[in-house]
């Protein structure tokens, strides 16, 4: 359904909300998201109504701009971000989110937030169009005007008060429902990944057979939060391999995990070496038996962001 969205939207020549979606790197789904975040489907709409999340509206559903994820979760700061924002429209906070900023020297607020300059980037949104944040706190209203005429809609000239004007060419020529589809190409990509995790993911089934134990082991270990798993589907976990010694969880992985709000962000930091872990990746020095050093550093791992 969404790729026959934007085909249709690329032949009705709204040609400059397809730029964005290419531009953020396609879209996500509602079940895509909640993978990504490791949390249910509900939770991820309470944070869309919620403002914390980018959603545009296409057809009769809501899709994410993949710009806005890591592997592991949200970029850092965005939700603060997109909170202090007086423009509660999606489309023009994903537009304001991907343009060049002057204040930023050229850097998109996007681009300076994963470069780590959250303040400046909170200073400049809480400033976008001059109005106070606090203007329209029901999140859920400009939702239901969206059949309105969308300032995208409008010519780049008149975009209002407050928005970047973009300079160029302008709108390209219309296209068929075909040529449209063709160039969904372009815009959607498929990422299967798993370098971040910097280990073999196996589903549940595989796991338990490699360690010699019962699926319902595995789970009881999941669910106790001994070992780390990422959700594949509504359904489906990978565990990564790099976790497990002799058919167990290495000892102190649960009591480091336990700092950490998502299991992949957990992971990352596990198998990412630490100047607190001798320079080693903390899973690695938890494998040879280091856990309270280990342990303490994860303690101290969230003191600086």
């Amino acid at each position: 359904m969404t790729e026959e969205a934007i085909a249709e939207m690329i032949a009705a020549g709204e040609v400059r909300k397809v730029e964005l979606i290419r531009t953020a790197g396609g879209l996500y789904t509602l079940s895509e998201v909640a993978a990504i975040l490791a949390i249910s489907e509900p939770l991820v709409e309470e944070r869309r109504k919620a403002g914390e999340l980018i959603a545009v509206r296409l057809a009769e559903s809501y899709c994410y701009p993949a710009c806005q994820f890591t592997p592991h979760g949200i970029v850092t700061g965005l939700p603060g971000v997109l909170a202090v924002m007086p423009v509660r429209h999606d489309w023009m906070r994903l537009e304001w989110l991907l343009i060049p900023h002057e204040a930023l020297e050229g850097l998109s607020p996007l681009e300076a937030l994963k470069a780590g300059r959250l303040e400046d980037v909170i200073d400049i949104a809480r400033d976008h169009e001059g109005q106070s944040p606090f203007a329209d706190l029901d999140h859920e209203a400009p939702r239901k005007v969206e059949h309105r005429p969308r300032s995208l809609d409008r010519p780049l000239d008149d975009t209002g008060k407050g928005v970047l004007v973009m300079k160029g060419s302008g709108l390209g020529p219309l296209v068929s429902l075909e040529e449209g589809k063709a160039l969904l190409d372009e815009i959607t990509v498929d990422d299967d990944s798993t370098d971040w995790a910097a280990s073999e993911l196996l589903a549940a089934d595989r796991m338990a057979e490699k360690l010699g134990i019962s699926a319902a082991t595995l789970d009881l270990w999941r669910d106790g939060g001994t070992v780390i798993a990422f959700r594949k589907d509504a359904h489906e976990f990978v565990y990564p391999e790099r976790q497990f010694e002799h058919s167990r969880p290495i000892e102190g992985l649960d009591r480091v995990a336990a700092y950490f709000p998502f299991p992949a962000e957990a992971w990352e930091w596990l198998v990412t070496p630490n100047p607190y872990t001798d320079s080693a990746a903390p899973v690695d020095r938890l494998r040879s038996g280091h856990i309270d050093e280990v342990v303490r550093a994860a303690e101290g791992a969230n003191d600086y962001q």
